[in-house]
């Protein structure tokens, strides 16, 4: 098993990302998925914030993994088109994923390695689910928690 992460790592290395998206050049994003509550984003004063659903501190860390989606290593292309998107869980989209005013649209896993299709507006290609499991994680895991609690009184 860990040979098979190892060589799933190496391979994922020599593939070109997702985007052309620089995640530091990102302002604002926003996440929706099925059966998942819309989350958006936007950087205020070099920090991110969540506007929705919760107006708070987000967790830059949370928010750090979920830019780093733009990213993802490209596994395989396919042209568009050449993929029926109901069949790939794409139409409609299981989430989708805004940078700005980039729209990411995400389908179902591959049956056979568990890759994730991704339709980019020019290709469908596939990426590691490891990347795109995120996607689908609940908006209270990217709030910010305090810093620190208050200390204790004697």
């Amino acid at each position: 098993m860990l040979v098979q992460l190892q060589l799933r790592h190496e391979r994922a290395a020599a593939h070109e990302p997702l985007t052309d998206i620089d995640p530091a050049g990102v302002h604002r994003f926003a996440v929706e998925c099925r059966g998942c509550t819309p989350r958006r984003f936007e950087r205020v004063a070099g920090h991110w914030q969540m506007r929705a659903p919760h107006d708070a501190p987000a967790d830059e860390a949370a928010v750090a993994r979920l830019l780093a989606i733009a990213t993802a290593p490209v596994l395989r292309r396919h042209a568009a088109g050449a993929l029926d998107p109901a069949r790939i869980g794409l139409q409609p989209p299981q989430a989708l994923l805004r940078l700005d005013d980039r729209e990411l649209r995400f389908g179902a896993t591959d049956a056979i390695d568990g890759d994730r299709y991704v339709d980019t507006g020019t290709a469908i290609v596939l990426v590691p689910e490891q990347y795109t499991a995120l996607l689908f994680e609940p908006a209270e895991r990217e709030i910010a928690r305090a810093a620190s609690t208050p200390a204790a009184t004697p």
